[in-house]
């Protein structure tokens, strides 16, 4: 039996990593997360790109960001100088952001909702704020105590709710299906296209 290949996971924030791990493991056994630099922003990650090609050449990094205000990949790729990477370095950008991705499987955060799926985008990565779609939409739930954990109280300077994080990364875990989303996500769609060929010899 071939030995898994260990990769280091590259991600913005906490969510990130979870949804990631969760792409991997939907590979199959081919591929495992050795560990995860949580970058805390783009800004951040942008900033140490040339020591995370570096260290690839130790163990396959898989780096992913948020497109944000860019406005496509390549735009975001040519701008942080990223157009030529090594293959030991998967740099992979989510439309518009990771969000997008968990909206892009419609029946499971309609049914965590419990609003219809119709009223769901058939094209979240055309949302201009996919995090903010997934808050509004977080306002129509029925459920007090869920509406109140994802979405900021009123006149609140939160984009989100204060288990935010924690109710939607449980989502990912529990609900959330690779293979739904990416029909609906044509950037996760190629980043697991991508994944599943990478650190291949």
């Amino acid at each position: 039996m071939t030995r898994p290949t260990e990769i280091v996971l590259v991600v913005e924030d906490e969510l990130t990593d979870v949804v990631l791990r969760k792409v991997v493991a939907s590979i199959g056994n081919r591929l495992t997360v050795n560990r995860s630099v949580i970058t805390r922003g783009s800004g951040n990650m942008r900033a140490g790109l040339s020591k995370y090609r570096g260290a690839s050449r130790v163990l396959p990094h898989l780096v992913v960001t948020d497109l944000d205000r860019y406005v496509c990949p390549p735009a975001l790729l040519a701008d942080w100088g990223a157009v030529q990477m090594p293959g030991s370095l998967l740099l992979r950008v989510a439309v518009r952001e990771t969000e997008a991705w968990l909206l892009a499987d419609r029946d499971a955060i309609a049914a965590m909702l419990g609003v219809s799926s119709g009223s769901v985008s058939r094209q979240p990565e055309l949302e201009i704020d996919p995090k903010r779609a997934l808050v509004n939409l977080a306002r129509k739930c029925r459920k007090r105590r869920l509406r109140e954990e994802l979405a900021p109280a009123k006149g609140s300077a939160n984009q989100v709710g204060p288990a935010y994080n924690a109710r939607m990364s449980q989502f990912v875990r529990d609900a959330w299906d690779v293979g739904r989303a990416s029909e609906c996500a044509p950037s996760l769609a190629r980043t697991c296209e991508r994944l599943s060929a990478f650190g291949m010899p």
